[in-house]
């Protein structure tokens, strides 16, 4: 997958496609004027293949390793100058190698947009990058490494807040850990009050969702018609947060700072439900636009929902904007 940039620059990028956040990043750096060739970072996006992914099976090294020769092939005409990885979740010490021996000129970049928990052998794979940024607040504390939020999407210019919305509150995500009972609670309180609402529950896979309903005490709370086995699409999610007044965010219980929704709500003027406590250390908490509930009980006024939303700042909107990300992650940027 291909692009070009008048910068002149390449870049071999492998990220994990993801609700359509791998194709954010790329277009950022395209936009930035480089050339861009994307590819997912695993082999296969089939259950197997991200289950084996997912832990770290020796028995798949061979698997990643052919296509990672095969992806060297076919770019054999000219040097990279930037190998960037999102995650690495794929990525150990010998598929490095062979990348670094293939393109032994290029600087090799980690983005972690997952908490080092989160990702297999996380903290071993720190060293084996030129540099390593986290969208994580507190790994960036714990590991020394440069902060970086995940930027807003090019989609969402800065929106005028609309005063009829045809949901007053929404949830889009994957259904893990507590998301099913708190967004369920949330929207029972809304019912009540007589608010609008609407969730779309993700799952990778059938057995996915089979062993959550086995395990997480908290799928009680879902119907298997429910649950979605494809996810939805960045063009869809975007008109469904335009006719929408807030936004439901619940954070996984293993991740620290922020997930990606209070960036994307910026420019669009949405307020925000959340679970997550540390979203009042970012610049652009105010108490006007977010509302934090706990989420072993989840409860709030829904009073919230109509008081206007206070836009901040362009400087602001900046800060997290594309083009600022880009800058950031790979210095040498210019304007």
């Amino acid at each position: 997958m291909n692009g070009n940039g008048e910068k002149g620059k390449r870049i071999l990028m492998f990220c994990v496609s993801f609700f359509g956040y791998e194709k954010r990043l790329a277009d950022a750096l395209r936009e930035a004027g480089y050339r861009v060739d994307l590819y997912d970072e695993r082999p296969s996006n089939g259950f197997v293949g991200k289950v084996c992914v997912r832990l770290g099976l020796k028995a798949y090294q061979g698997v990643i390793n052919r296509r990672l020769k095969k992806i060297v092939e076919e770019n054999r005409d000219g040097e990279y100058d930037y190998v960037f990885v999102v995650k690495g979740e794929a990525m150990d010490a010998a598929q490095i190698r062979l990348l670094r021996q293939a393109y032994p000129k290029a600087q090799f970049v980690l983005y972690l947009w997952d908490s080092v928990n989160n990702i297999p052998r996380g903290k071993e794979k720190l060293p084996l990058y030129d540099r390593v940024l986290t969208f994580d607040p507190m790994d960036a504390q714990t590991y020394g490494i440069p902060y970086l939020p995940i930027p807003y999407g090019k989609e969402p210019a800065r929106q005028p807040v609309q005063e009829q919305c045809r949901y007053d509150v929404v949830f889009v995500g994957t259904a893990h850990s507590v998301r099913p009972r708190v967004v369920k609670q949330i929207e029972s309180i809304c019912r009540e009050n007589g608010r609008s609402c609407y969730s779309y529950f993700y799952s990778p896979h059938k057995l996915v969702y089979l062993l959550n309903k086995l395990t997480n005490p908290d799928y009680r709370y879902l119907s298997k018609g429910e649950v979605h086995f494809t996810p939805m699409s960045a063009r869809e999610l975007y008109a469904l947060y335009g006719a929408s007044r807030c936004v439901l965010d619940i954070e996984h219980p293993k991740q620290k700072g922020t997930t990606t929704r209070p960036v994307e709500m910026l420019p669009l003027g949405k307020k925000i439900i959340t679970t997550n406590t540390y979203v009042k250390d970012f610049p652009f908490y105010n108490e006007n636009n977010f509302c934090i509930v706990d989420r072993d009980d989840p409860k709030f006024d829904v009073a919230f929902l109509d008081t206007p939303y206070l836009p901040v700042s362009d400087e602001l909107l900046e800060r997290y904007s594309p083009r600022s990300f880009v800058k950031a992650l790979l210095p040498e940027t210019e304007d």
